[in-house]
């Protein structure tokens, strides 16, 4: 069923590109807001305030799955598993990000190029153009995989619809409505911990599927930093991604949107690795 689902899901979303459109978790925001506000002081602003705050959407998703297992031959669960999946994707595709950005980047519209590139850098600014805008570019894209497919995905084999949601409403609060106090350094340190564990299998994903040795070497220089929270697993991603794409500091100087194209082109080759390795899970009986 996982499997099936996952391939379906990720079909869809590469073919349907209009169900982008329904992936709005305003209503989930709106509902963590109202808590917040009835329900606030030191005994919430901790980890397990924040675990409350997410128990009844994670409880609601856990209990469907099982109440709906074996519907119609197995049917409704495979549409629910489906669903699912495709709305806890993205929220917007990588691909077509990585298309628009390297389309506009001869543009003489500079607040269009701006705007391509915030999409991949979560708005942040980008380099003035030249290698390091390319390689920070060329990162991005490794570390967008990673929260926009590959970590869904993960959690997705491992726990069905209710791990998608739990990575899913963990990465939007952490993204969406970052606080500071202990409960802004839960959330942080709730997405970290789902993070940590599909940030690293992407990373040994980018080594099997690019160049070895140099990802590797990236891997260490990486871990050398001592990498912490959400964005040590970036680093380490970033790094071991940059490392498989095999580029040198020419290829980076001379050409901006050849190392982002590449970047996009190891994602594609990293999630084939990754399917393969989940159907042979899947024969083996260890995921659903």
């Amino acid at each position: 069923m996982t499997l099936i689902s996952a391939l379906l899901g990720i079909a869809a979303d590469r073919l349907l590109t209009h169900l982008h459109e329904f992936r709005r978790y305003d209503r989930f925001l709106w509902y963590v807001d109202w808590i917040r506000e009835r329900f606030s002081g030191s005994l919430w602003d901790h980890i397990g305030g924040l675990l409350l705050v997410l128990a009844p959407l994670w409880l609601a998703v856990g209990l469907v799955q099982i109440w709906i297992a074996d519907w119609l031959f197995g049917l409704v669960e495979l549409l629910f598993y489906t669903a699912v999946f495709i709305y806890c994707l993205g929220p917007r595709d990588l691909a077509v990000d990585v298309d628009t950005y390297c389309e506009v980047c001869d543009s003489s519209d500079s607040v269009l190029r701006q705007r391509a590139a915030g999409r991949l850098l979560r708005g942040g600014e980008p380099p003035e153009p030249g290698a390091d805008r390319a390689r920070r570019m060329s990162g991005a894209v490794l570390a967008e995989a990673s929260d926009r497919l590959f970590a869904v995905l993960f959690w997705f084999a491992l726990l069905g619809p209710l791990g998608a949601v739990m990575y899913r409403s963990a990465s939007v609060l952490y993204y969406r409505r970052p606080e500071q106090g202990a409960f802004g350094e839960s959330i942080a340190w709730l997405y970290a911990v789902l993070l940590w564990f599909p940030a690293r299998l992407l990373a040994l994903g980018f080594a099997l599927s690019g160049h070895f040795d140099s990802a590797l070497a990236g891997w260490r220089e990486a871990h050398l930093e001592n990498p912490q929270g959400a964005e040590g697993s970036e680093r380490v991603l970033t790094l071991t991604g940059s490392g498989a794409l095999g580029l040198d500091e020419a290829a980076y100087a001379s050409d901006v949107v050849s190392p982002v194209r590449a970047a996009m082109r190891l994602v594609w080759r990293t999630l084939i690795v990754w399917l393969v390795l989940l159907s042979l899970l899947v024969l083996a009986g260890w995921v659903g």
